[in-house]
Parts: structure tokens; sequence; C-alpha cells
């Protein structure tokens, strides 16, 4: 998917807002902070209205894209809005 239709379905939000830490559960900060150690990014957070929100991590290294879930448990990502297969 291109990357400007991404943009457009965003808006002005950005990938990462302000004050992120108030999204996140105690676990997920802590995954967060642990996986920086690493080497990974906070890559973006997904907000779709009246649902959790989607933490995303990468590891530039390898390529390879985490969503973190509630718990702190990292599972592989690789849909970019609908976009199977594909890596952020």
């Amino acid at each position: 998917m291109n990357l400007q239709i991404m943009r457009d379905k965003r808006g002005k939000q950005p990938e990462i807002p302000f004050g992120y830490e108030a999204l996140l559960t105690d676990a997920q900060r802590h995954a967060v902070d642990s996986t920086r150690n690493f080497g990974w990014t906070l890559t973006f957070i997904r907000r779709p209205l009246f649902l959790e929100p989607t933490v995303v991590m990468c590891d530039a290294d390898k390529g390879e894209c985490w969503q973190v879930l509630d718990d702190g448990k990292l599972v592989p990502f690789n849909n970019l809005r609908g976009d199977r297969g594909a890596t952020h």
C-alpha cells in the first residue's frame, strides 16, 4: 500500500502521539523500553476508534516488525492496513 494513502487515513495524527505512554499498559511500556535497549524503535501506534491501540516496534537490522500486546508479549506484525505480507 502506498505510504501517502496510509498518511491520508491517519489525517494529521502523528505516527507516535505526544504522551503516547498514557495509551500503553504497564507491560507494554516495559516491553517498549526493553526492546529499545536492543536497537528497536517504536514505529507507530494505531489508534482506531473504540478499539485498543496497536503498538508496533521494528528491528531495523533484521527488517522485522512486532506488535506489542497488552500483556507485553511480542508477536510478528506484517499487516499494514490489509497489505498481507508487507512489512513496515
